[in-house]
């Protein structure tokens, strides 16, 4: 499983948009992505003419814009591409040039996307709560976090925080557990601890290759909720995936093969919770690392690395 060309082609029109600050017409895109292209003649009909492909990547940059709505941070149209103003965080941004990165380019791109990764689960986080859920990241690093470094305090301090009924069983954990196969927690509304029941989502969020994407929702799906008694039953339990990629031209037989696997939270769905509502603070270590990210937009190899990965 692996994304079409023209998902990784409009990632790059994206990252290429905000380093130029004029709308950037498909003639300009042509000569900036295709350069050995002679435009004195006319253009080929074939769908793998660069004509037809900055063609799909458009159209994909206007359903992105459908998608998430006024969060998407370009005005697209069939003929150009211009980059908002953009002041502050920005979560499309932040998901976009963390998978920009495997495009290379920047000397500190190693050292980038390790931070991505780890930031990836606090964008989902944020976003989940801006949406109206309570949410925390089980992950490590914990103390960071705002939870105990040790599990076994760590789950007990999450009862607390969603307002569960359940007990934990120490006899189930095993010694090498960190997260039990859980990066970010979230319930629908904070309940009374007296009645369990109350459905609970449980976020594995992924960085790799698509293709790996399906194993690692589906894997350790089961483990969270069997360190419980009388809470988090598998029942009322909502496996998710979250990646940074947009899924939204994925063949249909993948995607639903996804979904066979749980709720999948694409960059489109992750940025439209995060539009939600307001007045909830991004974490001072994401903001710092979002300026790092952003200055690097300049190096990421746009151009060409879009035609590497894959």
């Amino acid at each position: 499983m692996t994304l079409p060309q023209s998902v990784l082609l409009c990632d790059a029109l994206e990252i290429a948009a905000l380093n130029f600050p004029q709308p950037l017409s498909v003639t300009d895109l042509s000569r900036l992505f295709f350069p050995g292209q002679d435009w004195e003649k006319p253009p080929e009909p074939s769908d793998a003419s660069p004509n037809a492909k900055l063609r799909d990547a458009l159209g994909l940059a206007r359903e992105r814009w459908s998608a998430c709505g006024d969060a998407y941070p370009f005005d697209v149209s069939d003929r150009s591409i211009k980059a908002k103003d953009i002041k502050g965080f920005d979560p499309y941004l932040f998901l976009l040039l963390g998978r920009g990165l495997n495009f290379g380019g920047p000397s500190q791109a190693d050292a980038l996307l390790r931070e991505f990764r780890k930031y990836f689960e606090d964008v989902v986080c944020w976003a989940m709560r801006r949406a109206g859920f309570v949410a925390e990241v089980l992950s490590e690093p914990r103390d960071k976090r705002g939870l105990p470094v040790k599990l076994a305090p760590a789950l007990r301090e999450l009862l607390k925080r969603f307002g569960a009924a359940a007990v934990l069983l120490e006899s189930k954990l095993d010694p090498h557990d960190n997260d039990l196969d859980v990066d970010v927690l979230a319930v629908p509304l904070r309940g009374n601890a007296k009645r369990g029941g109350w459905p609970v989502f449980l976020i594995q969020c992924a960085t790799g290759a698509l293709r790996d994407l399906q194993a690692k929702v589906d894997g350790g799906a089961s483990t969270f909720g069997s360190v419980w008694d009388s809470g988090f039953p598998e029942e009322s339990s909502v496996r998710v995936g979250a990646t940074p990629d947009d899924l939204l031209i994925l063949p249909n037989n993948h995607w639903n093969r996804l979904c066979l696997a749980g709720w999948i939270l694409d960059r489109t769905r992750i940025v439209f919770l995060a539009s939600s509502a307001g007045g909830v603070l991004l974490p001072d270590e994401v903001s710092s690392f979002w300026v790092e990210l952003w200055a690097a937009r300049r190096d990421i190899d746009w151009q060409t690395g879009w035609q590497q990965t894959g």
